[in-house]
């Protein structure tokens, strides 16, 4: 607790200034300041057709706008979360939330939470890409997030701080599309529009697709010396150089340590897209 200040008639100004100086003091004295604030996300959409991005908060912690939304080719939708708060990201595509009566049921063909526009915290069907977040209120320890193939691939996706430059709190996006160049073993289909033939909407992890102990780093690969990834996950990672592409992939990027306010979740950041999403383009939807 700050000492009590000696107020009185006689030399009131330096006695202030003093005062101020004790206050001061006592509050560095306690320790770093922790953030009340909350965390906006500023979830963007650069692809030329719509994404419906949801969110899952792990457990203890709050759905984030319903859990899920639609954002439109060329906007964004702003999302606000506690400064505390633990989840993921993803994007859904091709969805249709109304169905047909003719047997089509709704949802969406990748992502899908039950058939629901608002996921309302529950988790997405595998495959797709995960923004994996963790946020903290305390500055010493600061936020940390990363991008995950672990269950496969849908779209590709970059994450940074806002302002741009906030240290070095940034995921890039991918160089290829991993849907380009998914074997046919791991590839998840739809039927073209006008009549063409399958295109591949998602990829999936070895893991996810044969189920291996081998794929998914259990069992006696339980160890990062154990499992050291697969030609499969190599070519997650030869695509998208910053994601986790399996379990124990040492290569990486987390971003740690960030302080910011405003985190930017562009969903098709690149060649799909603009070069360079603008924030400033952010809408409320």
């Amino acid at each position: 607790m700050a000492e009590r200040c000696p107020w009185g008639t006689s030399g009131a100004r330096r006695r202030l200034l003093s005062c101020a100086i004790m206050v001061i003091l006592s509050f560095m004295a306690a320790g770093p300041v922790v953030l009340t604030e909350g965390i906006v996300f500023h979830v963007a959409n650069r692809c030329p057709f719509p994404v419906w991005p949801a969110s899952a908060p792990n457990t203890g912690h709050p759905v984030l706008a319903g859990g899920g939304f639609l954002v439109p080719p060329g906007k964004s939708r702003r999302v606000a979360a506690p400064a505390t708060w633990n989840g993921r990201f993803w994007a859904r595509t091709g969805c249709n939330f109304t169905a047909n009566g003719m047997g089509a049921a709704a949802g969406c063909l990748t992502g899908d939470c039950e058939g629901r526009l608002a996921c309302n915290g529950s988790v997405g069907a595998p495959p797709a890409t995960l923004v994996e977040v963790s946020l903290h209120a305390d500055p010493s320890k600061g936020s940390s997030y990363d991008v995950s193939l672990v269950d496969g691939y849908n779209l590709p996706v970059a994450v940074s701080a806002k302002p741009a430059g906030t240290g070095k709190c940034a995921i890039a996006g991918c160089a290829k599309d991993v849907n380009a160049v998914c074997p046919p073993e791991l590839q998840v289909t739809a039927s073209a529009a006008a009549g063409g033939g399958p295109k591949v909407v998602a990829c999936k992890s070895a893991c996810l697709a044969f189920g291996l102990d081998a794929f998914c780093c259990r069992g006696a690969y339980a160890t990062p010396a154990a499992c050291r990834g697969s030609v499969y996950s190599r070519l997650f990672k030869d695509a998208c150089p910053a994601y986790y592409s399996y379990a124990y992939d040492t290569t990486a990027a987390t971003a740690t340590g960030c302080n910011a306010q405003e985190y930017v979740i562009t969903f098709c950041p690149s060649r799909w897209g603009d070069e360079e999403h603008d924030g400033g383009r952010d809408a409320q939807m």
